[in-house]
């Protein structure tokens, strides 16, 4: 798979890319691991065929758990940490998850230089974002030169001497609905408009890098599609099952950015579901995937 945008397919069926450790684990990026040893393993592991040295190698590379340099923060010391984030507050005892290294991040804002990174979806990438925000962080010591702007939806980190952005864009269905609301959207009954992107998408049209998630907000029985606007009295309303209403608007997603998102500029990324923790009884958790 390569990782020149002009080359990823959206026709037809979207292409999903599990992004684990994000990006940049990668044959590209091997020198955002921190240590020459692990390095070296990695370009072994993923270079062994020359003839592939400018492939994007996305399933290559490895975790590296590092308790002598890691955490590079602290929670309580993250000026973007949200509470419903915050594990350790909240009393988590297991923090080790905090000691596997994701990226460098002096490098990582180097390589954003004069760029936007957007993370788009719901609570999964929100969590990513946040993650890689409170990471890049910790290298830019100076308050003056970075902020935090919210426009409505979107919230927008920037590293000033970089000019590189890193930001998040809620809409949990990806396309048009009620839950459209970055805080008040947990409605009991969800309305979606399969075919309306472009209230979401004019945000983030013009990034170099778009993040994609979406698929706990579509784990219901069925959900309720509307042909119209909210606005409109005359708009139409059917139910429809879970599986045929999260193939409507994932349809509509990559038609969208076959037509409108710069592939030469642009590289585009989908993150693939997660597991959910269910909760049976007192002490029984079953994670489904």
């Amino acid at each position: 798979m390569s990782s020149n945008s002009s080359n990823f397919h959206l026709g037809g069926s979207p292409v999903v890319v599990l992004v684990i450790g994000f990006i940049y684990l990668t044959r590209e990026s091997e020198q955002l691991l921190e240590e020459e040893d692990d390095h070296e393993v990695t370009k072994q592991e993923s270079g062994k065929n020359e003839s592939s040295s400018s492939r994007c190698e996305y399933f290559s590379g490895k975790w590296v758990f590092d308790n002598n340099s890691y955490p590079l923060y602290k929670e309580q010391d993250c000026t973007f940490m949200f509470d419903q984030l915050a594990c350790h507050k909240f009393g988590r005892k297991d923090l080790s998850y905090q000691n596997w290294r994701w990226f460098n991040a002096t490098t990582l804002l180097e390589r954003l230089r004069n760029k936007r990174l957007v993370f788009v979806g719901d609570s999964l990438n929100r969590g990513q974002w946040v993650s890689m925000v409170c990471l890049v962080e910790t290298s830019i010591p100076n308050k003056e030169l970075k902020s935090m702007h919210t426009n409505g939806s979107l919230i927008t980190f920037k590293a000033i001497e970089y000019n590189a952005t890193v930001e998040f864009y809620w809409a949990p269905l990806l396309v048009d609905s009620n839950s459209n609301d970055p805080v008040k959207h947990q409605l009991p009954d969800r309305i979606v408009r399969a075919q309306a992107i472009e209230k979401h998408a004019k945000y983030w049209t013009d990034a170099n890098i778009l993040v994609f998630n979406s698929y706990l907000w579509w784990r219901r029985p069925k959900m309720k599609f509307l042909w119209g606007s909210f606005e409109s009295p005359h708009g139409i309303y059917k139910q429809i099952e879970m599986l045929r209403s999260y193939e409507m608007p994932i349809k509509t997603w990559p038609d969208w950015l076959e037509f409108y998102v710069n592939h030469n500029k642009t590289q585009l990324f989908f993150v693939s579901m997660s597991p959910t923790r269910e909760r049976y009884g007192t002490d029984q958790i079953a994670l489904i995937v």
